[in-house]
């Protein structure tokens, strides 16, 4: 083979490698921007005490550790949950002064997202995640993922012990109830 022909085979294997990673990414943010959604709308098919609601000038999303879809996150704060506007607050540990109403822990906390489960027990702050088995362990609200798609299971024992509970459309919707 000439030296054209080796010329031609790579620029075909680095466009097609660039195609290749442009749909990875794209399916990335996708995901995130679906998970985003979802985090708004369970706040809109959520009862939290009213004293939760009333007490707070904001409607608190949390997130817990290293953000993959910040800038997803970063666009429900136009929007508004039970009449207050939201905001989206980051750090790399729960903090009651934050006066979260959503906890989304993120995958990378793995190791610790017990420790943040058990900081959170009894209040009425919904624990939100994608980590493997979350509402199986103490989270509220586990993302899941069948047959490629992104679905969610509700631990409802655990919700109910921390005086949130949810409107019979979302119960229908998920995947699991635990």
């Amino acid at each position: 083979m000439n030296k054209s022909g080796i010329t031609l085979i790579v620029q075909r294997l680095i466009l097609a490698s660039m195609i290749w990673c442009g749909l990875v990414q794209a399916d990335f943010n996708r995901e995130y921007q679906l998970k985003a959604a979802y985090l708004l709308n369970f706040a809109r098919f959520i009862y939290w005490p009213d004293q939760v609601i009333e007490s707070r000038d904001y409607f608190n999303i949390c997130v817990i550790g290293d953000s993959p879809f910040e800038e997803s996150l970063d666009r429900l704060s136009n929007k508004k949950i039970k009449n207050k506007k939201i905001k989206i607050k980051y750090s790399q540990d729960f903090e009651r002064e934050n006066y979260c109403h959503i906890v989304y822990i993120s995958d990378g906390n793995k190791n610790k997202y017990r420790e943040i489960i058990n900081k959170i027990n009894g209040e009425p702050i919904l624990t939100v995640s994608d980590i493997d088995d979350f509402a199986n362990y103490g989270g509220m609200i586990g993302f899941i993922r069948v047959k490629n798609k992104i679905k969610f299971e509700i631990n409802v024992e655990k919700s109910t012990k921390s005086n949130i509970k949810y409107r019979s459309q979302l119960l229908e919707v998920a995947e699991k109830l635990r």
